[in-house]
C-alpha cells in the first residue's frame, strides 16, 4: 500500500476528519441534549437556570453535525446515499427533534410563565427523540441495517444508552455550572445514568 498515492491517504483523511467531526457533536451538542432531557426533572428557578446554562452555546453546536454529513455526501457519495436510505425514518425523527428544540427554546424565551411548561416538555421531547434516534441510527449502523427483530432490539437497547450518555454529560455540565440544590440534583442525576451510559 502506498501512502504516498492520493487515493490511499485521501479517504483516510476524510474518514479521520468525519470522526473528528461527529465526536465533537456528540461532546459538544451532546451536554445540552442532556440537559433537554434533564429539565422536566427541576424546578421552575431551576429550570431557568439550565435554560440559561446552555443559552450562549447550544444553537452552534449542532454544526458540527452538519459538517459530517457534509464531508459524508462529499467524499463518500455512494456510502452517504446507502445510509440515508436505510435510516430515513430514524433521521426524519431526529431532524423533527432538532427542528423541535430549536422552536421551543425560541419559543419559551418569549413565552409567559402559564406557556412555559408547554415549551419545557416540547423542547424534552424534542432532546429525547434527537438522542434516542442517533442512538439508534448508530446501532442499526454497526450491525450493518438489520431488519430482524433482534437487530432492531440492539438498536434500541444502542439509542437508550445513547439518550443515557448524554443525559450524564448534560449532568455533568450542570455540575460545573451550577451550585446548589440544582448541582446535588445533577450530582444524582449523573451517577443515575451512568452505569447505562457505560454499558453502551
Amino acid at each position: 500500500m502506498n501512502f504516498l498515492d492520493v487515493q490511499v491517504w485521501l479517504p483516510i483523511v476524510f474518514v479521520g476528519l468525519m470522526g473528528l467531526a461527529m465526536m465533537m457533536y456528540a461532546i459538544l451538542d451532546g451536554y445540552d441534549l442532556g440537559v433537554g432531557m434533564l429539565l422536566l426533572s427541576g424546578d421552575p428557578e431551576q429550570k431557568e437556570i439550565m435554560i440559561g446554562s446552555i443559552g450562549p452555546f447550544w444553537d452552534a453546536n449542532e454544526t458540527w453535525l452538519v459538517l459530517g454529513v457534509g464531508l459524508l455526501l462529499t467524499a463518500f457519495p455512494v456510502a452517504h446515499g446507502i445510509i440515508l436510505t436505510e435510516l430515513y425514518l430514524p433521521v426524519t425523527l431526529m431532524l423533527f427533534g432538532l427542528i423541535l428544540r430549536g422552536v421551543a427554546f425560541d419559543f419559551r424565551a418569549k413565552a409567559k410563565v402559564a406557556q412555559k411548561k408547554f415549551w419545557n416538555k416540547a423542547f424534552f421531547i424534542g432532546s429525547l427523540t434527537a438522542s434516542f434516534c442517533q442512538g439508534y441510527m448508530l446501532g442499526s449502523y454497526i450491525l450493518g441495517f438489520p431488519t430482524s427483530l433482534a437487530g432492531t432490539a440492539f438498536g434500541l437497547l444502542v439509542g437508550c444508552c445513547v439518550s443515557a450518555g448524554y443525559i450524564l454529560i448534560g449532568a455533568c455540565w450542570l455540575i460545573m455550572k451550577t451550585e446548589g440544590l440544582l448541582q446535588k440534583k445533577a450530582i444524582l442525576w449523573a451517577r443515575t445514568t451512568l452505569w447505562l451510559a457505560c454499558f453502551g
